[in-house]
């Protein structure tokens, strides 16, 4: 009886792998986890740039699912077999699942939904110009101006201009206030300027962006206000700037 009692035990085979197992998924978890966030905090605070710090944080992107599906497996092989330690694999397995659940909520999810475009305004025809910071006529990326145009149409046609019923002056002041209660960095322009421009940020990373808003007189006494948000580095922008254009006038038209 006693023999049969240990042949039914757990098999010491059994309790190494799910340990030996454990232990790699939750070093593996912590590290990708560990590299992702440095990355990222980094680039915020810039001590790497913006785009590093975001390519390191991507990167993790392939060893979460690996170590998701392996924790997955050692978790299953622990409860199939009735041996443990479990809290390893269980543990493991919750990291890098909320380390996929960031990436794909934040990155991965949302870029599929947008076109890869980071110049966006609300007249393509005539877009707002940066006089003070320098920034292109038009950002493509890697497309040409058409191919650009074609995108941002097909994407964004919501994001348009807004009538206002104040004068520039009054507009543009409103603009400067609401730029400054965002936190961004507003350049000096002539107090004859019908535009004000701005660099804002996008995410924790704080990505760079620059911004200008464009006041044009209607003969009624309103005024007509284009923006342009455009992203300084990257290819897609994950629709950060549209959003920030809608948001932006909303809040400027509310005034």
């Amino acid at each position: 009886m006693a023999d049969e009692a240990v042949t039914a035990g757990p098999k010491p085979m059994d309790t190494a792998i799910v340990k030996w197992g454990g232990a790699f998924v939750l070093g593996g978890a912590i590290l990708i986890v560990l590299v992702g966030f440095v990355s990222l905090t980094l680039a915020r605070f810039d001590m790497i740039e913006k785009i590093t710090g975001f390519i390191g944080f991507m990167t993790m992107l392939n060893p979460a699912r690996t170590i998701a599906v392996i924790a997955g497996l050692v978790l299953a092989f622990a409860v199939i077999r009735k041996v443990g330690p479990k809290w390893q694999a269980a543990t493991g397995l919750v990291l890098s699942l909320v380390l996929l659940a960031v990436l794909y909520s934040q990155v991965i999810i949302p870029g599929g939904k947008v076109p890869p475009i980071h110049d966006i305004t609300t007249n393509v025809d005539n877009v707002p110009q940066f006089t003070v910071i320098d920034r292109p006529e038009v950002s493509t990326g890697p497309f040409t101006i058409e191919e650009w145009r074609a995108f941002h149409t097909g994407a964004y046609s919501d994001v348009a201009p807004i009538i206002i019923d104040k004068s520039p002056t009054e507009v543009l002041a409103d603009a400067r206030a609401l730029m400054e209660d965002r936190g961004w960095a507003v350049a000096e322009t002539a107090a004859d300027s019908a535009q004000i421009e701005a660099t804002a940020y996008a995410g924790y990373l704080k990505f760079r962006d620059d911004v200008i808003v464009r006041a044009t007189p209607i003969e009624d006494g309103s005024t007509r206000v284009d923006m342009r948000s455009v992203s300084q580095v990257g290819v897609s922008d994950l629709g950060y700037n549209a959003q920030r254009i809608r948001d932006f006038l909303a809040d400027l038209q509310a005034r």
